[in-house]
């Protein structure tokens, strides 16, 4: 079992990770500038740029988002916890790993052509990131003992996290599948927003109900 020290380490380690790569994002549309510039040196304007280059603006409005809702997850997941253990150690930085690798499909995605193989590298790097917040918040609902005392507060995340995992892979097999619906499969992810109005209120629900029940009157022993 690691130390709190450690875990602080590793929190922070995996906060720059991500403070570094949701910056990344912005070089290819930074990139595209003089480009644009040299096509329209006199008639060139801010929203003629975004008009020729809005499937690049697209991409990376929505990586950012993405990339922010994973790590606010991330930090959800890992707010209550207060040591770390080993798989929990390998993989959060598994996790890391895939938000380094995102800035390179979302840079593919601003420069080069539609086509399946780009769609499975940018999606699919998304669902990784995904199953892998899931088994983070699964390590962290088995064992209490690393800090998450609240086990009903960590399986409302884990329903969060887990629907969006399943969201992400079904958006990977549709747009590889469907190539005229591509990077538009991501927008199945909308549907657990519903889904989760529905679900988690529930599990509180069901939680409460379990809190107000009596502990069960033990038995008495033969004399």
């Amino acid at each position: 079992m690691g130390t709190a020290r450690g875990f602080d380490r590793l929190v922070f380690f995996t906060d720059a990770v991500t403070a570094i790569a949701i910056t990344l994002l912005i070089l290819p549309l930074v990139d595209l500038v003089p480009v644009y510039v040299t096509h329209h040196p006199h008639t060139g304007t801010a929203a003629g740029f975004i008009h020729d280059n809005w499937t690049s603006v697209w991409s990376f409005a929505l990586s950012f988002l993405i990339i922010a809702r994973l790590w606010m997850v991330n930090h959800s997941i890992l707010e209550p916890v207060e040591r770390q253990s080993r798989p929990l150690l390998v993989l959060d930085i598994a996790w890391a790993f895939t938000i380094v690798v995102l800035p390179l499909p979302t840079a593919l995605v601003a420069t080069l052509t539609t086509e399946p193989t780009g769609v499975a590298f940018y999606i699919g790097t998304m669902a990784v990131n995904a199953l892998l917040l899931t088994a983070i918040c699964w390590q962290v609902y088995r064992h209490p003992e690393l800090g998450a005392a609240d086990r009903q507060r960590t399986l409302t995340i884990l329903w969060g996290v887990g629907s969006n995992a399943v969201g992400f892979v079904l958006a990977l097999v549709i747009g590889v599948v469907f190539p005229q619906i591509n990077y538009f499969a991501l927008l199945l992810l909308l549907l657990t927003i519903p889904l989760d109005w529905i679900v988690k209120p529930r599990l509180r629900a069901s939680a409460a109900r379990r809190a107000e029940q009596p502990p069960p009157t033990p038995k008495p022993t033969a004399g």
